[in-house]
């Protein structure tokens, strides 16, 4: 399956993209139909969720960010329902009806292993059902969120219109009928990654209307402006848990070796403190870097520096 993006010839010239479905199998056998649905049941990620309140002990203030007005006015706000109530008030100003928000830990070969969605922000646009139903895996929004950085405008007329010129595969009618049913026309959606991890975050906008017209360079800026801001905040606890997650699977001898690597020893003086060959150390840091997806010392290290000391 292919997908396909162009660029919109928005006044500023933004690089914002309006999706285009493109490759859609054809109606599938009986047989493919039940291997559909088998790979559907091992290829839907594992479904979290977290709640701020019981985060914040463990999340380092420096990672939640203050650098825009709004993630400093988030910050400010007393409690979560305060800070909804702001999200949703910028929301009607730029003329969304719904944010979701969602991070997916990435496994070995790029495909999502893990979702993780923070409660108070849980979106008809981009809900649990979604991955459990698989839509995720023929839907070329997330395809486009899960690689790229670009922000994408979409509007359900033209998503159903490209599937009803590919034959109008079975796979995705129940996605149209429930978008269609829940108020939703038209969104932006994009991808960020959290620097030094196997995880991606996604923030999905979704409004009423059915044309994707409405949706000017300036409604891009505002929605990316406060998008990032919400992201600020929650890459933070997302951090945590991948922190907790991450210790949970090390072995007593690796917590000491990160240890010693977050204090800046070198893999001899590792091995003079464990009593152990430099050769051991290295196959360590190698079996350490496989685990938790960095590619190098310096982020391993980076990693070791943010990881609970108990």
């Amino acid at each position: 399956m292919t997908y396909g993006t162009e660029v919109l010839n928005e006044p500023a010239g933004l690089a914002v993209r309006r999706m285009a479905m493109s490759g859609y199998d054809r109606k599938p056998s009986a047989s493919a139909s039940e291997a559909a649905v088998t790979a559907r049941a091992v290829d839907t990620p594992d479904i979290s969720y977290f709640d701020e309140a019981e985060l914040l002990g463990t999340i380092r203030r420096d990672e939640l960010g203050g650098e825009t007005h709004i993630a400093a006015n988030l910050g400010a706000a007393r409690n979560t329902d305060e800070r909804m109530r702001l999200v949703r008030g910028m929301l009607r100003l730029v003329g969304f009806s719904e944010l979701g928000y969602l991070t997916v830990k990435l496994d070995a070969q790029g495909r999502p292993e893990r979702l993780y969605f923070p409660r108070s922000y849980l979106s008809a646009n981009l809900a649990p059902h979604y991955f459990e139903a698989g839509y995720h895996r023929h839907d070329p929004r997330f395809a486009a969120a899960l690689t790229g950085s670009a922000p994408h405008v979409w509007d359900r007329r033209r998503l159903v219109e490209a599937w009803r010129r590919a034959g109008s595969p079975p796979g995705m009618r129940a996605m149209f009928d429930e978008m269609r049913d829940g108020g939703i026309g038209s969104g932006l959606i994009f991808g960020l990654p959290i620097p030094h991890t196997r995880l991606r975050s996604i923030i999905s906008f979704a409004a009423p209307s059915e044309q994707a017209g409405w949706i000017t360079d300036s409604v891009v800026v505002q929605s990316l402006t406060l998008g990032l801001s919400v992201h600020q905040r929650f890459s933070a606890y997302v951090r945590a848990i991948n922190r907790r997650e991450s210790a949970a699977e090390l072995s007593a001898p690796q917590m000491r070796i990160l240890g010693f690597l977050a204090a800046g020893l070198s893999d001899k003086e590792i091995a003079l403190r464990m009593h152990i060959t430099a050769h051991n150390v290295d196959y360590h840091l190698r079996r350490l870097r496989q685990k938790c997806g960095v590619t190098n010392r310096t982020q391993l290290a980076f990693l070791a520096g943010q990881m609970p000391t108990s």
